[in-house]
């Protein structure tokens, strides 16, 4: 459980600061203190599902997409240089794998 906190409490921080957003922003727009925002982004309290739903909307985004622990909404530039980025540094068995799927996949 404590794995599962602390990555929301990291996904939380991420994308408040993302946001440009303080914590006490976040407590003005969502209704709760400041010092459980903290403890939620350190991963020391579990938040209810109403906080989650409260944390949500004051950040302008669905329950579902907080919960997606993945990298949220790259641009499509981003997403490029990434790939880019893994295949400069790729070895030679992890190239020819790269080219593998993306020929299975694309075609």
């Amino acid at each position: 459980m404590a794995k599962v906190q602390d990555a929301f409490g990291k996904r939380l921080r991420d994308i408040r600061r993302r946001k440009d957003m303080t914590q006490e922003k976040l407590a003005d727009l969502s209704g709760l203190s400041i010092q459980y925002i903290g403890e939620i982004e350190r991963g020391k309290r579990n938040p209810s599902l109403t906080s989650i739903e409260t944390l949500a909307t004051a950040l302008g985004m669905s329950v579902a997409a907080l919960f997606d622990l993945e990298e949220f909404q790259i641009s499509n530039e981003e997403m490029k240089a990434k790939l880019i980025d893994q295949i400069n540094r790729a070895d030679d068995e992890s190239l020819h794998l790269y080219f593998a799927i993306s020929r299975a996949v694309l075609g």
